[in-house]
C-alpha cells in the first residue's frame, strides 16, 4: 500500500514539474516584484485599450486616468510582471533602454501610452500577466498602477 501510495505521489509531482517545464516557467530564475501584495491603481489607474491580447501581440495600448486633485509625472519606463504561484514575479526585458522623457498626468486627467512588447520579451506563455508603472505627485509621492491581462490557449 505504501508503495501504491509512494508511486501516486511521484507520478503526481512529474505532472507538476512537467507543467511548469511546459509554460517555460521557472520560478527560480524569475525576480519577487518589491511590488507584489501593495495597493495598485490609486489614485491613477491604468488600462489596457485591447480587448484581446495574445502570445504574436506587439505593442499594447495603456489609458491612464488620474482619479484625484493632485497632478503625477511619469517616465517611459514600465515593467512586465508575471503571476506565479499566486505571487508576482517580474519578467525580464531584453533591454533597459527608455526614452528619457518625463509627460504630466493632470489632476482628473487621462493620457494615452504603449508597452512594446516585440523584441524586449520572447513568446509569451500562458498565464496572468501585468504591466506595472510608477506615478510620483508633486510632493514625491509614488503610486503605482497596474493592468492585467491574460495569455491562454486560443
Amino acid at each position: 500500500m505504501k508503495k501504491i501510495v509512494a508511486l501516486m505521489c511521484a507520478a503526481a509531482l512529474v505532472f507538476v514539474v512537467a507543467g511548469c517545464a511546459a509554460k517555460g516557467i521557472d520560478k527560480k530564475e524569475l525576480q519577487l516584484s518589491e511590488y507584489d501584495g501593495i495597493a495598485v491603481n490609486e489614485p491613477v489607474q491604468m488600462f489596457i485599450k485591447q480587448k484581446t491580447v495574445t502570445d504574436a501581440t506587439e505593442e499594447l495600448t495603456l489609458r491612464y486616468e488620474n482619479l484625484s486633485d493632485k497632478e503625477f509625472t511619469f517616465d517611459a519606463g514600465a515593467r512586465l510582471e508575471m503571476l506565479v504561484d499566486g505571487s508576482w514575479y517580474l519578467i525580464p526585458a531584453a533591454s533597459d533602454a527608455m526614452t528619457m522623457a518625463i509627460y504630466h498626468l493632470p489632476a482628473g486627467g487621462s493620457e494615452e501610452g504603449s508597452f512594446v512588447l516585440a523584441g524586449n520579451y520572447e513568446k509569451l506563455s500562458e498565464g496572468s500577466y501585468r504591466i506595472v508603472k510608477l506615478f510620483t505627485d508633486a510632493d514625491g509621492v509614488m503610486t503605482v498602477a497596474a493592468a492585467e491581462f491574460n495569455i491562454g490557449r486560443g
